[in-house]
């Protein structure tokens, strides 16, 4: 994929790692190009190792050393990698007689690990995907962290959403000569994606409006429209969102289909109402699916998923009774009497924003004369006589 918009990050992260020994922690959504800045570096050399979700204790480490061109005379201690590591095992020291203690033959094992990457250096240990990251491996990164030898950089690249620990806990009791540095990835502005697809597709129209600037959406949606395919979400980029969707309680997952169904920004009530989800399960369903990822507050008290490409993936992965259960509850007057409907509420804050009636038809895919109604029974509800005063409603 082309490098495009990433010069200030890029310039960022070459700055802290010509300092060494020091820890970044880089963190960004998923697809918003953290692999993508990672590869643009020319130097120090980088040696990378990815969590996956199965949490294999050890794996990411293990993966980013399997391929190591480790020198002789090695530390005789590097010989308790043997078991972790025989694609180089002939290259590493003899193992060391087993320990009685488990505790003090996993600290062996850590000094193991400081020790070959001592040798390897100038080096960049990259491990990707912290979120995913298993027990043992958390506890290793930790100590190297604190240890890092002269020439060794600690890099820890991850997805705030999908964080089940404090990532930032690696930098906690960093010793005085270890630095350390956080960089956030933000998605491409709407000239950044422009340029983005032009290098993609040519003649590719907006794609910011879709994407909201993801470069992996980008991408797959440029892919697409160059196979002759209609816009729409990218498989890639549909099974993530149904798969985060799917890992989040109920009462999220329902305030998510909501806002799929809206397809509009809306108000914490009016998603818990729409979704059929209890006040009192509402706020921490809420928090969770911000949290998550799933929904932004897009203006404050309002809340919407983070890109239309998102929202049509949970819209279509609604099911047919469901759908029909949100349709009802849409349009269903509101209870108690004096408090505006999922719809209502819609409708009032794109009139409050100065849209006509025909324009908010267009973008609620309603008649104008439905709208009508709608703005009729807002007034009514809210104590107002003119669509004017909304704007201060």
């Amino acid at each position: 994929m082309p490098f495009v918009g990433r010069k200030r990050e890029l310039h960022q992260l070459a700055e802290a790692l010509s300092r060494p020994p020091v820890v970044v922690l880089l963190e960004g959504e998923a697809g918003v190009g953290k692999t993508r800045l990672l590869h643009e570096l020319h130097w120090p050399p980088l040696t990378i190792g990815r969590c996956h979700p199965m949490r294999f204790p050890y794996g990411p480490v293990v993966e980013a050393l399997r391929d190591a061109s480790p020198p002789r005379d090695l530390n005789p201690i590097t010989g308790a990698l043997r078991p972790l590591l025989p694609e180089v095992a002939h290259l590493l020291p003899p193992a060391p007689p087993p320990l009685p203690d488990r505790q003090v033959e996993r600290h062996r094992l850590f000094r193991a690990v400081l020790s070959l990457l001592g040798s390897l250096r100038p080096i960049t240990l990259v491990i990707e995907d912290v979120h995913w990251v298993d027990p043992d491996t958390r506890e290793l990164l930790a100590f190297l962290a604190r240890c890092l030898p002269a020439a060794v950089n600690l890099v820890l690249t991850y997805r705030a959403e999908d964080l089940g620990h404090p990532v930032a806990e690696t930098l906690a009791h960093l010793p005085p000569h270890i630095d350390h540095a956080e960089i956030s990835l933000a998605p491409l502005d709407p000239e950044e994606t422009a340029q983005l697809a032009e290098q993609l597709l040519p003649r590719p129209g907006d794609l910011w409006p879709l994407t909201r600037g993801v470069p992996a959406a980008v991408e797959q949606l440029a892919r697409m429209l160059a196979e002759g395919r209609p816009p729409g979400t990218p498989p890639a980029l549909r099974d993530a969102v149904l798969l985060r969707l799917a890992s989040v309680p109920l009462a999220a997952r329902r305030l998510v289909q909501a806002a799929a169904v809206l397809g509009a920004p809306a108000t914490a009530r009016a998603l818990a109402d729409l979704g059929g989800v209890p006040p009192e399960r509402g706020e921490r369903a809420l928090a969770e699916a911000v949290r998550r990822g799933l929904l932004v507050e897009d203006s404050p008290g309002w809340y919407a998923l983070r890109q239309p490409l998102a929202r049509q993936a949970v819209s279509d992965s609604i099911t047919p009774v469901a759908r029909r259960r949100l349709n009802r509850r849409l349009d269903a007057p509101a209870r108690p009497l004096g408090t505006l409907s999922p719809r209502e509420e819609q409708v009032v804050r794109l009139a409050a924003g100065g849209l006509t009636n025909r324009e908010i038809a267009e973008s609620l895919v309603l008649s104008p004369r439905t709208v009508e109604v709608h703005v009729a029974n807002a007034l009514r509800k809210l104590g107002l006589t003119s669509r004017r005063q909304l704007r201060g409603a």
